[in-house]
Parts: C-alpha cells; sequence; structure tokens
C-alpha cells in the first residue's frame, strides 16, 4: 500500500492511502487527491513494481520534485522520501516491511535501557573508529564498500542540504542506514540538555512488531552507550554475548546483541546523541569498514543538527526582527489613521456647533476617508496573514470589475483623475473566487489612483478574454511615474511602498497572493510610453473536478 503523509500545503496533516497498483497524484485524482490549486489535474502518478513503488511526472507545469531534486525519468521511492508538487509537500512512508516511529509518537514499552555498569570499559570492544573530522574521511576500501559508502554520503549531503528539523533529519538518516546498511534494530538517542539523559528520538525495525517472539522491547545497551558517550568514539561489538568484556550489560544476555554497532553524534565537541544498530549474527556480522561509516554519518549527523539549529536560531532572530518592524510600521500607519479621524471629528464638531453644514460635511468626509482606509488595512491584514481556501463560481470577471470600479468612483473624483473601463463583453463567466477577486481589483485599482497626479491622472481599466489561452485577463493601466527598474523587484513584497507615510505595503502583495491561490497570475509591465501596467491573468478552465487531455497547470 502507498502511503503519503502531507508535511506542507492546503491538505497539511492528512494521510492518503490507496492499495491500486497505478495512482493517480493531482487535482483529478479519485484515489490521491488534492486542492493545492498550484497543482495539475494529473500532476504525477505512482506505480507499483516488484520492489515498490516508482513515481513519474505526468509533464506538469510545475514539475515533480524528489528530496528537492526535479525528476526527470521514473524514479523508485524509498521510505522517507519527500516528494514535491505545485506547494504541497508529502514523505512517502509506504515500506510496509520496516516500522518507524518518532519523538512523542514511540511507544512508552517500545525502548529500554538496562541497568548496565556504572564502570568505564577499558580495552573491551573488538574495533573503534574515532567521531571527528577524520572519520568523514573514509580509508580506500574494496568496491563494493566504496559504492555504498559514496551512496550513503551523497544522500546525507542531501539531508543536510535541506535544513530539515531536528526530528525529520534523524528520521532521514536512519532511513539512509536501513537501505544501505544490514540492520534489523535501529534507535537513534538524543541527549536531554537538561537531563542529559539519552531519550530515544526515532526508532525503526524490520517486520511488524507484534510478530516480535514474545512482544519484547527494543533493549539497548547501557553499558556500550556509555562507553561511546564518555569515549567519543564508535563500537564495534562482533558478538556481544560471547564478549565477556559486555557480560555486565544485561541487555546483551537479555536480547542476544550478537552484532552491535553504537557511535555518537558529536557537534563542536559536545555530545548530541548517538546511533544504536544491531543485527542478529545468524543474517550479519558487521565489520570494521561498517563502523568506519556508521561513524562518518554521526558525526555529519551532529553537524547537521548544529547547522540546522543554529539556522533556525537566525531564522527565529529574524522573525522577531521582521514582527518588529512589522509591527512598528502598521503602528505608525494606524497613528495616521487615527489622527486623521481626530482631525475630521473635530472639524465635524466645530461644524454642528456653529451649525455650518459645509464645514460639518468636511469634516465627516475626512472620517469618512480614514474609516474606509482601516477598513482596506483590516481586509488586507486578514488575505495576508493565513491561507485561505477559494471559493469558486461562475461568474463574470466584468461584473466584479464594474462593482469595484462604482466603489472607487468617489475617490478618484476626489482626486479629479479620469477613471475609464473597456470590458469585453464577450467574456464568458470563469470558475473564481468573488471576495478574492474582488479584492485584488480594489487593490490595483486604488493603487493606480494613487500613483497619478491630482487633475491630470488617467487610469484605464480593461477586461479581455483569451479563447486559445482560456485565460480571463484584467489590466489595470496608469499615466502615473511608473515603477523605477531598480524597484520592479521588490514591488510585490509585503511592506513596501512608494507612497511613504500613505501605504501599508500590503496591497500588491495581497493581490498576488490570492492570484496565486486562484491558480493565475498577476504581472507588472512597464509600457514605452510611461506609466505602469498590472495584469492580472486567470484561468477559465475548471479546476476541481477531473478532465481529459494533457496536463493543466497555472495560466503562463
Amino acid at each position: 500500500m502507498a502511503t503519503l503523509i502531507v508535511l506542507q500545503g492546503p491538505d497539511k496533516g492528512r494521510t492518503l492511502r490507496t492499495a491500486d497498483e497505478t495512482v493517480l497524484i493531482g487535482r483529478g485524482s479519485t484515489q490521491i487527491p488534492l486542492t493545492d490549486q498550484t497543482i495539475s489535474r494529473r500532476h504525477a502518478e505512482l506505480k507499483m513494481v516488484a520492489d515498490g513503488w516508482v513515481l513519474t511526472d505526468l509533464n506538469s507545469s510545475n514539475g515533480t520534485y524528489i528530496n528537492g531534486v526535479r525528476i526527470e525519468k521514473p524514479t523508485r521511492l524509498k521510505h522517507g522520501d519527500q516528494i514535491r508538487v505545485g506547494g504541497t509537500l508529502l514523505v512517502y512512508t509506504g515500506d510496509e516491511s520496516v516500522q518507524q516511529f518518532s519523538g512523542a509518537g514511540i511507544p512508552q514499552n517500545l525502548v529500554t535501557l538496562d541497568a548496565g555498569s556504572p564502570t568505564i570499559v577499558d580495552s573491551s570492544v573488538v574495533a573503534t573508529a574515532p567521531s571527528n573530522e577524520d572519520s568523514v574521511v573514509l580509508a580506500a576500501p574494496e568496491t563494493v564498500y566504496a559504492v555504498k559508502a559514496w551512496n550513503v554520503m551523497r544522500e546525507l549531503s542531501h539531508v543536510i542540504g535541506s535544513l530539515l528539523p531536528t526530528d525529520q533529519l534523524l528520521a532521514r538518516v536512519l532511513d539512509i542506514v536501513f537501505e544501505e546498511a544490514e540492520v534489523d534494530r535501529g534507535v537513534i538517542f538524543v541527549r536531554d540538555e537538561t537531563t542529559d539523559e539519552l531519550l530515544p528520538e526515532v526508532v525503526r525495525f524490520r517486520g511488524p512488531r507484534d510478530q516480535e517472539p514474545n512482544g519484547k522491547p527494543i533493549i539497548a545497551s547501557r553499558t556500550i552507550m556509555n562507553h561511546v558517550v564518555e569515549s567519543r568514539e564508535g563500537v564495534l561489538c562482533s558478538n556481544a554475548i560471547a564478549d565477556k568484556r559486555f557480560k555486565s550489560g544485561k541487555s546483551v544476555q537479555n536480547l542476544g546483541l550478537r552484532s552491535v554497532i553504537c557511535v555518537p553524534i558529536v557537534a563542536r565537541n559536545q555530545i548530541l546523541g548517538v546511533i544504536h544498530l544491531d543485527c542478529p549474527v545468524t543474517r550479519h556480522t558487521y565489520g570494521e569498514s561498517e563502523l568506519r561509516l556508521i561513524t562518518a554519518i554521526g558525526y555529519q549527523t551532529g553537524l547537521a543538527i548544529e547547522n540546522a539549529r543554529l539556522v533556525q536560531s537566525h531564522l527565529r532572530q529574524e522573525r522577531m526582527a521582521a514582527a518588529g518592524e512589522t509591527v512598528a510600521y502598521l503602528s505608525h500607519y494606524i497613528k495616521n489613521l487615527l489622527q486623521g479621524m481626530l482631525s475630521g471629528a473635530d472639524i465635524l464638531e466645530r461644524g454642528l456647533d456653529k451649525r455650518d453644514l459645509t464645514l460639518t460635511g468636511q469634516g465627516w468626509n475626512i472620517v469618512e476617508r480614514n474609516l474606509d482606509r482601516s477598513y482596506n488595512l483590516m481586509m488586507n491584514m486578514l488575505a495576508f496573514s493565513k491561507p485561505r481556501e477559494p471559493r469558486l463560481e461562475h461568474l463574470q470577471l466584468n461584473r466584479i470589475v464594474e462593482e469595484v470600479v462604482t466603489l472607487v468612483q468617489k475617490q478618484a473624483d476626489a482626486k479629479k483623475v479620469m477613471l475609464l473601463t473597456e470590458l469585453d463583453e464577450h467574456a464568458p463567466p470563469i470558475p473564481i473566487d468573488y471576495d478574492g477577486v474582488h479584492q485584488v481589483a480594489l487593490n490595483i485599482i486604488t493603487n493606480a489612483i494613487d500613483a497619478v497626479e491630482p487633475n491630470k491622472g488617467v487610469v484605464n481599466v480593461r477586461t479581455r478574454y483569451d479563447s486559445a489561452r482560456r485565460q480571463a485577463m484584467l489590466s489595470v493601466t496608469d499615466n502615473g511615474p511608473g515603477v523605477p527598474e531598480e524597484l520592479r523587484d521588490k514591488v510585490f513584497d509585503a511592506f513596501h511602498s512608494t507612497k511613504g507615510h500613505g501605504g501599508t505595503g500590503l496591497g500588491l502583495s495581497v493581490a498576488r497572493k490570492i492570484v496565486r491561490e486562484l491558480g493565475g497570475r498577476i504581472e507588472l509591465i512597464s509600457p514605452p510610453e510611461g506609466g505602469a501596467e498590472f495584469l492580472v491573468r486567470l484561468s477559465a478552465v475548471e479546476r476541481v473536478q477531473p478532465g481529459k487531455g494533457d496536463t493543466q497547470g497555472p495560466p503562463r
């Protein structure tokens, strides 16, 4: 059975399973349906083969990626592979011959440590390997081992470069170990920074646990782990039961760990945890080459954890700084709105006291204008701060544009700006979200009115339907100063405004976000005659029901 867990995207948290031999991934799939509008109806295909599942991209517009690499041909999936389609990230966990638990999901009695012996083990290991920079430089091995070592380090480099959270990173490391080494059971322990105790973070073993004899838990040898932590070197025990030097460890006797590898996870001379692997000697006995390889994996894992923690720390600092800057920016803008309302209220009060209707009207106009700005700010903040699920209906784009033009006509008249419309009467209804498109049109047209000079400004609002591309287009052109070339890449950035304290910098950011949620595109065009044009392309293709033909992605 193919099992996919959605990590990111509109369907985050869902677990998708199917037992069909051929599985379609996309918006039009009845087996693994996804609601992400950036995914094509027929985006990719999973196919069962003799030894697992193969993933194939179906010429989708946005491509299909496995562990960050775009696939160009059918690719065999491995347990733990991350698949990105559009804005959705899935993890493949279809290998039911291997059981895996992580973090809080580990059953309480699944992994235990024996009492062991407090005595430090001195010459009690068959082989050791230091965990440092030198351990990564593997000695010239035989050909088969060289290929295995190369595959492991290549896969590990992809994991390190992905900057995964620690729990996902450790799960992927254990996946790699199971793929390239003979392992019956594997546990990664992480050191608790408060108690210094080693706690199981990821557990993997072959076969369902209820098939284990007597349902015994996985017991790791505290004796071996203590030695690894204190000596900071990897340990190989080729026959732990017969080895008198590990007699003090009860787990060695209880479970018959005839072949054990245990290596430290080290970063900056700090022990972050250990990797504990075992396999029955009847199936395989570990050698020194495998010890060196697993020790190198442990060292690289430590560097990856440290690197991920530094990046996360840096991101937290950046988020705090960005949050502080955003609060300061919005506070200043809201203060200006409140000052405008207070001024309008003061004029309104004086007009009422003097029974001067002209003065009263002036005061009310100021209050009303700032109320509108406050309302628009709140709507933009709501749209920007959270993902929204478009509610698609077959509507006339012209109808929405006409309503927005009527709404902003008063603003254009107050600034003495000419607002012209040219709407395609032959445009058919298309599947769009009324509220979303209304806000997009309002933000763009308002932005254009703000950009032009009073008494001289002209804003043209046009709609057009392209039957060849099956797109409806909204164009808003102004004769303002245009957007300087050095600012064109930033015009859609949040809180980037060319209006000084007169704007929040959210309008165009929100417009782009909503258009993307609808599977469309928004473009900035600089006409040769000057000014600026914002062109919105919306797909007229039904994006919910599955259809025939080739893959259909977002419009270009």
